[in-house]
């Protein structure tokens, strides 16, 4: 009885097993590719920047990359396959392909809707919980109100998206070769306020820019048309009197909405000072470099190293006698 039980619970659950179907039919008249990516990590900004401590000026090359093959027509996905740094073999059957390509690896870009190359999209998480009162803090005076959600700002991403024509072939036949260069679809920009008065007494410093685009649809090459703020740290080069940073987006959002620039310094007595500046024209800059000109000030805090300064009254010397027995 026993074994008639376990048997039968074998063919039960063969019945009701997911057979994997595969998207396309690998096996037949298989063809053996070579992709080889050139990486361009070169960042479009200024490198004469004179700081004592450097901003990031390359992008770093992934470990892997992931390969997608849609069908040229209707852009559906067909079938991945993962190539490493430079690229890598990959087997797929003969006819014409839109081929995209994006890294591993990133910090802060995370990908959605992969099935069809029109609707597969680079976001970034989220963090308006964390920041929104920090930023509603910077606006409490501007005419500026940011529109949509505070979000990180995202990490390069390298793409390439091709259309590819892979030929049957025969055993005689060497391997197709396909070569492409894999870019950033994130842009970079420098930035540095050089006027800082008392520059000394800042302990750290944060930044905003509003109206950039939340996401990216990468595989038609288009920004979105929602809204949101990106938020970064910003550096102190306190012997030199500056804040530098740089920082990436998915590019400023399509139309005629204008861009501002928030910033909160926190001093070493625990105080918050705020500063913004419309950046607007700032993204049409060929260097992508954006320079503050007004002049930041920042008074010493009254009690310098801590938003608290308690104080100990001297010692009074007292003498008791302290019964024993």
């Amino acid at each position: 009885m026993k074994t008639r039980l376990y048997i039968s619970v074998l063919m039960l659950m063969a019945f009701i097993s997911c057979n994997r179907m595969p998207l396309y039919d690998l096996e037949a008249q298989a063809v053996r590719l070579v992709l080889t990516l050139e990486l361009d990590l070169d960042l479009d900004i200024r490198n004469d920047l004179d700081l004592s401590v450097d901003v990031e000026r390359t992008i770093q090359a992934p470990d892997y990359n992931k390969v997608l093959f849609y069908n040229q027509d209707q852009g559906q996905l067909l079938y991945t396959e993962f190539v490493g740094t430079y690229g890598g073999p990959i087997y797929s059957p003969a006819g014409d392909y839109r081929m995209l390509v994006y890294n591993f690896g990133t910090e802060y870009v995370q990908i959605r809707n992969e099935s069809d190359v029109n609707t597969i999209e680079a976001f970034t998480s989220d963090i308006t919980a964390i920041k929104g009162a920090a930023l509603r803090a910077c606006t409490r005076t501007s005419d500026d109100e940011p529109q949509g959600p505070i979000i990180y700002a995202p990490d390069h991403l390298l793409v390439v998206r091709d259309d590819v024509e892979i030929p049957r072939m025969t055993e005689q036949d060497q391997d197709v070769v396909i070569r492409a260069t894999s870019k950033t679809i994130v842009e970079t920009y420098s930035f540095e306020a050089n006027n800082v008065v008392g520059a000394q007494y800042i302990e750290s410093c944060e930044a905003f820019v509003t109206n950039q685009s939340r996401t990216s649809f990468f595989g038609r090459g288009e920004a979105s048309r929602e809204p949101a703020t990106l938020s970064f740290p910003v550096g102190v080069d306190r012997r030199k009197g500056c804040l530098y940073t740089t920082f990436n987006t998915f590019g400023k959002l399509p139309g005629e909405s204008r861009s501002y620039l928030y910033i909160i310094v926190y001093d070493t007595g625990g105080n918050e000072h705020y500063f913004s500046e419309d950046i607007t024209d700032d993204f049409n800059d060929p260097d992508n470099h954006i320079v503050l000109e007004d002049i930041i000030e920042i008074p010493q805090p009254a009690a310098k190293g801590g938003g608290i300064a308690p104080t100990v009254e001297p010692w009074m010397e007292e003498i008791h006698d302290v019964p024993i027995g």
